[in-house]
């Protein structure tokens, strides 16, 4: 049986997460507070799309794939981040 099958829906919490997928490595960044669904978080990935994009003196642009908000930032350090909303059974686990 799928892990994933068994969950309620209504116990899902939906975090924002941004991601270096290109150039110099960094600690992932979290946005701010848990989200009820993929289109809550839709607000925290802009808000954070931008933050980094303004910190990091990037290019930023925000898009959907697959129904999700995705962020993409380019800085001058030759970073590409990417910001998603990710549910919490989709995080990896830290240990």
């Amino acid at each position: 049986m799928n892990a994933t099958a068994d969950r309620d829906p209504a116990e899902t919490v939906h975090v924002v997460v941004a991601e270096v997928v290109h150039g110099p490595h960094a600690a992932p960044i979290f946005g701010e507070g848990l989200f009820c669904s993929v289109g809550c978080a839709g607000v925290g990935v802009y808000q954070l799309t931008h933050s980094i994009s303004v910190s990091k003196q990037g290019a930023a642009f925000v898009l959907r794939r697959h129904g999700r908000p995705v962020g993409c930032v380019v800085t001058s350090s030759g970073q590409m981040w990417l910001v998603q909303a990710l549910a919490s059974h989709e995080l990896p686990a830290l240990g």
